[in-house]
């Protein structure tokens, strides 16, 4: 009878361990965007094309534009960061901002975006890169 005590004892404290750890659970969503651009190199030798980190593109998160939404810029590296209180399928829309000092007419042609879906999923960090095309719904400035 003592031993059937302990036993229903042991497993009362396990269950409520478990309750414990599952509290302090990381159920954040984090998100991390990468936008590139796939630029022509020339040289005396030969022609290539290589990707580059587009910093200051402008980021916008959303699920069909609800109010359940995250925007910002990259940043130097040309990657956008946050974070969402729960999972969710998200679109993400990157347009190239060519107000910003980062911008280099040089490395980039000026109307560029560029789209994807990401899932996010409690307590991971989901990655996405976004290769930015050259931006069709601008008619008058082709």
């Amino acid at each position: 009878m003592h031993k059937k005590h302990l036993s229903l004892l042991v497993l009362a404290l396990a269950g409520m361990m478990s309750l414990f750890v599952a509290c302090d659970k990381d159920t954040d969503c984090y998100v991390s965007v990468n936008v590139i651009d796939i630029v022509k190199v020339t040289d005396s030798i030969s022609s290539r094309t290589d990707t580059l980190p587009v910093p200051g593109a402008f980021v916008k998160i959303d699920i069909d534009s609800s109010m359940v939404n995250s925007e910002g810029f990259t940043d130097a590296t040309g990657t956008f960061r946050t974070v969402f209180a729960a999972p969710a399928i998200f679109n993400v829309a990157v347009k190239l901002n060519v107000a910003l000092e980062e911008y280099d007419p040089a490395r980039f042609d000026i109307f560029r975006s560029g789209s994807g879906t990401i899932r996010l999923k409690e307590g991971d960090t989901v990655f996405s890169t976004v290769i930015l095309e050259r931006d069709t719904t601008i008619n008058s400035r082709n």
